[in-house]
């Protein structure tokens, strides 16, 4: 673990009031997704190689609450997939940023298993993420990844992922 990571992580740690370890801004540097799309507002903790836990706070603006249910909106259970999707890509990227690798800021799923939703998750709700690493090769990595709402399970899924971007070529490869 480099200084940098460990002297952040060491801030954070033994603190029962969840001070965030990565805030908005620094997500949207890490995160090439935006609004409406971007789905974690705070990271609470991250172990490199292993788990992180974000949060994403619902609020009753979300754009897609007008169309889904209207009078009685509840979160898309794929948005809270999506959600678990990009709390692992941050994971990943700071792992690779950890291992001193370029960061190419490119996270692309490839697979959706063992989704389950067991509650609605409706406006005023904060989702936690908790997403674990289970195997890497290559440039794909398995994940399984829960989301809570008051401590509470509402989604489980395990889902895997590509890291770098599959479209572009690489020197010296046939079409």
């Amino acid at each position: 673990m480099n200084e940098s990571t460990k002297n952040t992580l060491q801030k954070k740690e033994g603190n029962s009031s969840q001070v965030p370890l990565m805030k908005y801004a620094e997500i949207c540097e890490l995160l090439p997704h935006r609004p409406p799309f971007l789905l974690v507002d705070r990271v609470l903790d991250l172990k490199v190689e292993e788990s992180i836990h974000a949060i994403k706070c619902v609020s009753a603006l979300e754009p897609y609450f007008p169309g889904h249910f209207p009078e009685s909106p509840i979160v898309p259970g794929v948005l809270i997939v999506e959600g678990m999707a990009q709390a692992s890509a941050i994971l990943c990227f700071m792992t690779m940023k950890e291992r001193n690798q370029e960061v190419e800021k490119k996270c692309m799923l490839t697979g959706i298993e063992e989704s389950r939703f067991r509650k609605p998750v409706v406006p005023g709700d904060t989702i936690h993420y908790f997403v674990k690493i289970l195997k890497a090769r290559g440039p794909f990595v398995w994940f399984s990844g829960e989301a809570h709402v008051d401590g509470e399970s509402v989604a489980e899924v395990k889902f895997s992922a590509m890291m770098g971007n599959p479209f572009v070529r690489q020197k010296g490869a046939t079409p």
